[in-house]
């Protein structure tokens, strides 16, 4: 069952970039995001509570999972329905693919953690970051297609976050106020949520919700995202988590973005351009030196 929760995984996941993009044609960036976080938090409030699950948390534990929450998602959910107003699907789940680059980078150079620090993940994260140069390099030396250099650099943001996530996450699960992975993901989401709300009623507006109740491809993509790609998809990586271990469940994300090409092709008809598929071979490349080197002894 491990390895077909694995396939599912990368499936709910890949198909996940394509649900935003059906999304962000009708709804704004910030409401579509809310709407998944939230579709998702009565996904697993409903769950936790049948099973009689204690989800509260000292205040101490509480504040800071709510900011881990929008770094794991709130900032990179609002990050990546922006991007994708003005790119593929296929093309950000391969900027999404360079999570594991970053955060190597940051815990690094912000956490002065050198424990992963071997020189094959070094070379992967140089690989990685060169990728999604590579990727993004012909709007920038000619400084045409502005949007689309927009949504790269939106999704790359995304990336960024999520690799600072992770890195906070592994280190509140090492601290004194390590809770359950239940009260972890339920707080996490609360801090998600309410960041997505300041950010959409400062920055957009908000809809008249009858017409999206009438939008059968809107509603269809909006509870795919929150229950399946969001709610369902988290409880398997953790599951395989603890069975496997963070980093061969981490390498669902090399699947990811080849899926991902394959809906663009046979739901959108947006093959990758050249230039782009090159910016793929090298960020997988990357990102399987670092998934796949052995730890420092």
């Amino acid at each position: 069952m491990n390895g077909v929760y694995f396939l599912l995984l990368g499936l709910f996941w890949s198909l996940s970039f394509l649900g935003i993009k059906v999304t962000v044609i009708s709804l704004a960036p910030g409401v579509g995001a809310f709407l998944r976080v939230l579709i998702a938090q009565i996904v697993f409030t409903g769950i936790f509570f049948a099973m009689r699950d204690r989800l509260r948390v000292p205040f101490q534990s509480m504040w800071r999972l709510w900011v881990i929450g929008v770094f794991t998602q709130g900032l990179p959910f609002f990050l990546l329905f922006t991007g994708e107003c003005y790119i593929t699907p296929a093309l950000a789940s391969i900027i999404n693919s360079s999570v594991a680059a970053w955060a190597l980078l940051f815990s690094i150079f912000i956490f002065k953690d050198y424990s992963q620090a071997t020189w094959a993940k070094i070379m992967g994260l140089c690989l990685g970051l060169l990728g999604v140069v590579i990727i993004f390099w012909p709007d920038l030396a000619h400084q045409q297609n502005h949007n689309k250099l927009f949504g790269v650099l939106a999704v790359v943001g995304m990336a960024m976050s999520y690799g600072l996530g992770s890195i906070l996450n592994q280190r509140f699960n090492k601290s004194q106020y390590k809770t359950s992975f239940k009260s972890c993901l339920w707080q996490q989401h609360w801090g998600s949520l309410f960041f997505l709300l300041i950010m959409v009623s400062c920055f957009e507006k908000w809809p008249h919700f009858m017409p999206i109740l009438h939008n059968t491809h809107l509603m269809l993509a909006l509870v795919y995202l929150g229950v399946f790609s969001t709610a369902i998809a988290w409880l398997m990586y953790i599951h395989l988590v603890h069975i496997w271990g963070a980093v061969r469940t981490g390498s669902v994300m090399l699947i990811v973005p080849i899926l991902a090409i394959i809906w663009d092709k046979l739901f959108l008809n947006l093959p990758p351009t050249q230039i782009e598929l090159y910016g793929i071979t090298v960020i997988l490349l990357g990102v399987a030196l670092i998934q796949f080197s052995k730890k420092k002894t």
